[in-house]
């Protein structure tokens, strides 16, 4: 099969965080996936899976943005809900998988939040987990 595909992200943006808020922060980014074929017959019906790495902590289920020492605990879901935390199989975490017909873009939403209360210095917290595509 002679297909290839490319990944670009719009990044997750909590904006400010409040650790008084008693009130979970969450936003959402998008996975946008684009394969090619050099036979269109092999992209017919293609199916891919969506991995996102745990980032600096090395742990999907305790994701976390640092800021000099500080640490921010986060994480990112593949559910609107909450509930599936998107990582690679590992430790309880789920993967996307997708079916394109004719190698057709599409996006995979990304939900992300940042449980309240965390009491954590002030900064600009980040994290970059890396996104693969598996086919």
């Amino acid at each position: 099969m002679a297909v290839s595909c490319s990944v670009s992200t719009l990044s997750t943006d909590f904006g400010l965080y409040n650790p008084l808020s008693a009130a979970p922060l969450s936003t959402t980014g998008s996975i946008n996936i684009a394969c090619t074929c050099t036979n269109i017959l092999d992209c017919v019906a293609f199916g891919y899976r969506i991995d996102v790495s745990a980032g600096q902590s090395g742990n999907t289920a305790a994701r976390e943005m640092r800021a000099g020492t500080g640490r921010l605990l986060y994480n990112l879901y593949s559910d609107p809900g909450y509930n599936s935390v998107w990582g690679t199989g590992n430790a309880g975490s789920s993967m996307l998988y997708l079916v394109t017909l004719f190698g057709t873009r599409q996006t995979a939403t990304v939900y992300a939040r940042v449980p309240a209360r965390q009491a954590v210095p002030a900064g600009n917290y980040s994290d970059t987990p890396i996104i693969t595509i598996v086919y």
